[in-house]
């Protein structure tokens, strides 16, 4: 019976994650990239890029919680016994870390964005950090799936 809660909330976890990523990925960032694209009112620039950061930045927080749950959920496999394996932990943990890494870099984005406002949208390091999330959450996605299945 425990198993079953377990892998129920297992689940919805990774559901949550990959869900997420995909909306995000797909029904987000596209609707955003033309309005960053506009050279004509700088203003309205800078909050559409801080508008994508939050959006982005709230997702992996959740993302986060969500793998730090799965996390648990194999400690607690591994601590009463039920059956586990060692592949899922391993996924789990690195989607862990590459989430806590797209926290970082969104943190960094973002506090960029603060310090230079509409000057910095579209700048090397800025396209660079966005580059890095983009990479990072494919990574997750794939992970996320493989642990799905």
């Amino acid at each position: 019976m425990i198993q079953m809660v377990l892998l129920w909330i297992e689940r919805l976890a990774l559901a949550l994650i990959v869900g997420g990523g995909i909306i995000m990925a797909a029904g987000i960032r596209p609707l955003l990239i033309p309005l960053l694209g506009e050279r004509g009112n700088p203003a309205l620039v800078s909050i559409i890029e801080k508008l994508s950061i939050s959006a982005w930045n709230r997702y992996n927080r959740y993302a986060f919680l969500s793998i730090v749950l799965v996390v648990i959920i194999d400690i607690l496999r591994i601590v009463t016994e039920l059956p586990f394996s060692y592949w899922h932990a391993a996924i789990a943990i690195v989607i862990m870390i590459a989430l806590l890494g797209k926290l970082a870099i969104d943190r960094e984005l973002r506090l960029r964005l603060q310090e230079k406002s509409a000057e910095v949208v579209g700048s090397i390091e800025q396209n660079t950090g966005h580059r890095r999330v983009e990479l990072l959450t494919k990574i997750i996605l794939i992970l996320a799936i493989i642990l799905t299945i």
